[in-house]
């Protein structure tokens, strides 16, 4: 075994779960740097560090040092102390800034920091606000050393620590110390395993109250992501003895004990997390009461009155309206509820036109909203008046653990008629926020394509309420024709009734198909599409006009590899910031992976890096609103090049470009193709194999979703 001493100067590869990574580490008095190896969770770039361990020669890689054992400890070189101040681990201190600091006070410099921090005046362009932000780092970097130092044995990474500061603050120890399980639901990103594995190492029983408890909340949770609202008793309680590897009756035991305490709620034989329960109790109650209640905001306009004002709007538009769009705008005229669904070219926008028409014109408040900012963008256009998304419209406040959202019951949205679309993407804690907002005598309707993917979160609420029979609903089948000569819009209604569409490739044509059966050579002709060919024919600018979908995130064509080569094609010179193994520079197409509401930026949110605000801070453009993310918070955000077809619900883009591979076959179905098509507005490129668009359409097997709401409806009393 041998000791080396050093500085870290790169993380080439980590591994968040299980720590294991790949370092270049430049030893004291030495200008070359060494790879390392091993599991090393605990450093980052710039950190000085002991390690032990031996050389080896791997048959890859070549001479590496295999890591048995480190040490972070303190600098005491200069070189050590620059690369430890401009590693990017202190705010408003980069690479420049650390050498102007270093130039002034040396090797005094750490001293200062810790002992007589507002010296740092001292140093040209720091002022008192950047002083304050430096300051208040490094204090934070000293209660973050400790806990790293706390937790070195336990794989916890650097980015981990300091969201773990971030959420107890100096009473993280004591925390972790009672129960390490908290992490799961306190920290974003902490998954069960994470939690359990430091859990193990600090001595937990395997078989204890807290872990069982920690995993079956896991798995209740776990079901939610994957769109259940409950899972059966039976199910729950195998899938917990087989993940915790203990007794079954140990889990049935603690599953009864949850229930007293109301962690979980059973009925009949269904297990809840109690705020669905609660969820689903109340869209039931309260759609059933909506729909069938009349629609007082128009109760004096007869049919008469009615067929005399669209005798006049159609007069004026020169619209020819088909049956069930009139049959639309009376069926809304008589009930608070109405369900609108229908395909693309179907006449829904012209529809939604002519119903915000007639309120308008009649002075009755009406207001739209939708799930996604784009949608909300796009439905405003439309409809000739703005359009917030769902979570504007409720008014969204941050809270100290969660937010809340200040339109309720007590204080409901001020409209007499409120539109949803792209309702398939309400999963049923919004649609009951939703709900609960509207004041007595409101009237809803819902728009929405029920040949879409059902929403991200839990619930099957579209699909519910259609299948309930309890809620009127219109649908649109007719494909006008202005809309028959789009072949995006054919090749959409071909998938949903199961055949495939005949690509044939004609300049007046706006969907295509490319075939390509090798992933790498598929690739580069993604690459090229965006970065040349589309571009040099069509005018579309590479970074916003086009849109890459792909089914999945990992492999060669996954929304990860893509994305790196894209981002090398569109900005190769870019000045970046590194996050993990991600760099994010100026004019980046991004997308927020969770809900912020202290930014007030949520999942599915794109927009595109406009600068840099410090050295370790920029800003995102998202449809006009202005956020700014420090370092430490730019892993809630990921490259958008090319996202995953379920995160594009709700999206339209001049032009997309869908990759359809066999080895994307676990997650290829006729729902996800045809959502993938209809987020195309001008032009539509599938690209890959055949076999995989015939394998998508013929598999029409939705993935089942635990729901009990179509049965509360049903059984719901009048």
């Amino acid at each position: 075994m041998e000791t080396l001493k050093g500085i870290v100067a790169d993380i080439t590869f980590r591994n968040e779960d299980s720590g294991f990574s790949v370092i270049r580490f430049k030893p004291d008095g030495r200008s070359d740097t060494s790879v390392c190896v091993g599991v090393l969770t605990a450093v980052d770039r710039g950190q000085s560090l002991h390690i032990t361990g031996q050389w080896e020669n791997h048959k890859r890689f070549g001479r590496q040092f295999t890591v048995a054992h480190y040490e972070i400890v303190r600098p005491t070189t200069l070189e050590g102390i620059e690369m430890l101040l401009g590693s990017g681990l202190i705010s408003s201190i980069g690479a420049a800034r650390a050498k102007k600091i270093i130039d002034v006070f040396g090797l005094q410099t750490l001293d200062i920091l810790d002992g007589n921090p507002r010296r740092l005046l001292e140093v040209e362009g720091i002022g008192e606000k950047t002083f304050a932000k430096i300051q208040d780092a490094w204090g934070r970097q000293k209660h973050i050393r400790d806990l790293m130092l706390f937790l070195q044995e336990c794989a916890v990474s650097v980015n981990l620590a300091h969201k773990i500061y971030k959420a107890y603050g100096n009473n993280a120890r004591e925390f972790i110390s009672r129960d390490p399980y908290c992490l799961i639901n306190d920290i974003w990103g902490v998954g069960f395993s994470k939690a359990d594995a430091i859990a193990q190492k600090m001595g937990f029983s395997h078989d204890s109250f807290k872990r069982i408890r920690a995993g079956l909340m896991h798995l209740l949770q776990e079901a939610n992501g994957d769109g259940h609202t409950y899972l059966p008793k039976g199910e729950l309680s195998d899938a917990a003895a087989k993940l915790l590897d203990v007794k079954e009756e140990l889990v049935v035991y603690t599953l009864e004990h949850c229930a007293k305490e109301e962690l979980f709620i059973e009925e009949e034989g269904c297990i809840y997390l109690p705020r669905l329960l609660d969820a689903e109790k109340t869209v039931a109650r309260l759609l059933t009461d909506k729909a069938s209640s009349p629609n007082n905001a128009v109760a004096r306009y007869d049919a008469g009155a009615m067929d005399v004002w669209l005798a006049s709007y159609c007069a004026r538009s020169g619209w020819t309206p088909d049956q069930k769009q009139l049959e639309a705008i009376k069926t809304l005229c008589m009930h608070s509820a109405l369900l609108l669904t229908g395909g693309p070219g179907t006449g829904k926008t012209t529809t939604l036109h002519m119903i915000v028409s007639f309120f308008r014109e009649h002075h009755i408040g009406v207001t739209l909203t939708a799930p996604t900012g784009r949608a909300a963008q796009r439905m405003g256009s439309i409809a000739g008046i703005k359009a917030s998304t769902i979570h504007r419209l409720l008014e969204f406040r941050p809270g100290k653990d969660r937010f809340y959202f200040a339109r309720t019951a007590e204080n409901p949205i001020d409209a007499d008629v409120v539109i949803v679309d792209e309702v398939s993407m309400i999963d049923i804690l919004l649609m009951k926020s939703l709900l609960c907002a509207f004041r007595p005598g409101a009237a809803v309707l819902f728009v929405g394509d029920s040949n879409q993917l059902p929403s991200v979160g839990p619930g099957n609420v579209l699909a519910d309420m259609i299948l309930s029979r309890r809620v009127p609903h219109v649908e649109l089948t007719t494909i006008f024709r202005q809309a028959a000569h789009s072949t995006i819009i054919l090749a959409a209604h071909d998938i949903i009734r199961g055949a495939t569409p005949r690509f044939s490739n004609d300049k007046g044509e706006n969907c295509f198909f490319i075939k390509e059966d090798d992933p790498l050579r598929c690739l580069s002709t993604v690459v090229d599409l965006v970065t040349t060919r589309l571009p040099k024919r069509y005018g579309f600018n590479p970074v916003f006009d086009i849109q890459v979908l792909s089914p999945m995130h990992r492999g060669t064509l996954g929304t990860q590899n893509v994305n790196r080569e894209l981002q090398a094609a569109l900005h190769p010179e870019s000045k970046k910031i590194m996050r993990g193994e991600s760099a994010f520079g100026a004019g980046d197409r991004v997308m927020q992976i969770r809900n912020n509401y202290d930014l007030g930026v949520f999942n599915g949110d794109i927009g595109y890096i406009l600068d840099f605000v410090d050295e370790d801070e920029l800003t995102v453009d998202f449809d006009g609103q202005k956020v700014r993310y420090e370092q430490k918070d730019l892993d809630e955000l990921v490259h958008a090049y090319c996202i995953s077809i379920h995160k594009s619900q709700g999206c339209e883009f001049k032009a997309v470009i869908i990759i359809m591979m066999t080895q994307h076959y676990i997650l290829l179905q006729r729902n996800l193709l045809y959502t993938a098509i209809t987020r195309a507005r001008d032009l539509c490129i599938l690209i890959g194999m055949p076999k995989a668009v015939s394998l998508a359409i013929n598999n029409n097997e939705a993935f089942h979703r635990y729901s009990r709401l179509c049965r509360r409806m049903t059984e719901a009393k009048p």
